[in-house]
């Protein structure tokens, strides 16, 4: 079988993801037998395939970004989305301690709680982002500062900010399969 293993601890369940490369990559936790990882891979071929000819279709949508190009990408999110984070957490009436740009690749930003003190990240790819996804990126973290989680009360939230937020969600999510390094 041709896939890569990671065992964790703390890992309760298998997970499978192919890398750009194609190659297939499955966590699972620390004594999951041999047997039981080879019989989840032949479950999971036809969405290996499916899955290994999307990323060849869009090969085309990457982009490779020297480290200038990515510096000045973080400073101008840094900028747009500082700007955003400030214009929606007034009308929330919320606001973070700090806010931080990173090189995510595989999440726009995520809420970080410590003790009682947020800091909002944000990837410097938020940058190919059209304007209302920004702004919705924006929304979404703020929102975990009061709804710590995926619920439908946080949900309520986005959406008294931005009701088109399922729109704007799935706009971000199509852009994922565009890889920017």
């Amino acid at each position: 079988m041709d896939y890569k293993t990671v065992k964790d601890n703390r890992r309760k369940r298998m997970v499978m993801t192919v890398e750009n490369d194609g190659t297939v990559v499955i966590k699972v936790p620390k004594y999951t037998r041999k047997a039981a990882i080879d019989s989840f891979y032949r479950a999971n071929l036809g969405w290996i395939a499916q899955r290994r000819q999307t990323l060849a279709e869009n090969s085309a949508n990457i982009k490779v970004l020297s480290s200038r190009d990515i510096s000045e990408l973080k400073k101008q999110a840094y900028t747009v989305m500082s700007r955003k984070t400030a214009y929606y957490g007034q009308i929330m009436g919320l606001q973070p301690d700090k806010i931080k740009i990173t090189s995510a690749k595989k999440r726009w930003g995520s809420c970080i709680k410590n003790k009682d003190r947020y800091t909002v990240c944000y990837s410097f790819r938020t940058m190919f982002l059209s304007d209302r996804v920004q702004d919705y990126i924006a929304v979404h973290e703020l929102a975990h500062m009061v709804h710590f989680d995926h619920s439908k009360d946080f949900y309520s939230l986005v959406g008294k900010i931005l009701p088109d937020w399922r729109l704007l969600s799935a706009q971000a999510d199509n852009f994922k399969d565009w890889h920017i390094y």
